[in-house]
């Protein structure tokens, strides 16, 4: 009988560690989340907007990063997002370059 109460003890136990970790997995999944949407509704909408609004675009994209970052540090293992976050960045990198590429180019017309 004791052995049995020392292992429920021991299984309680590890069920609330595993809900805490549970819990702060299911938070950086939701950040995570939210960021590749934010990436992916900036790069679909186009260009055109992308130019008008590209200040307010890259404020936006500063402060989902650091969310992210600060989410995902939280984490021991954090491998699980990495092929995600990578996949948004390089989408989000690729198309930043392709907006100061035709800014640069609309600047240059306009002298």
């Amino acid at each position: 009988m004791i052995k049995f109460k020392h292992l429920v003890g021991i299984l309680v136990i590890a069920t609330a560690l595993n809900s805490c970790k549970s819990n702060e997995e299911k938070r950086a999944e939701v950040v995570t989340n939210n960021y590749i949407r934010f990436i992916d509704s900036v790069t679909t909408n186009g260009t055109i907007d992308a130019l008008t609004n590209w200040n307010a675009i890259q404020k936006c994209y500063e402060q989902k990063s650091n969310e992210l970052n600060l989410q995902i540090d939280m984490l021991e293992d954090n491998t699980i997002f990495d092929e995600k976050i990578n996949a948004a960045t390089s989408k989000y990198e690729t198309f930043r370059n392709l907006i100061v590429k035709k800014k640069l180019n609309l600047e240059a017309g306009s002298f």
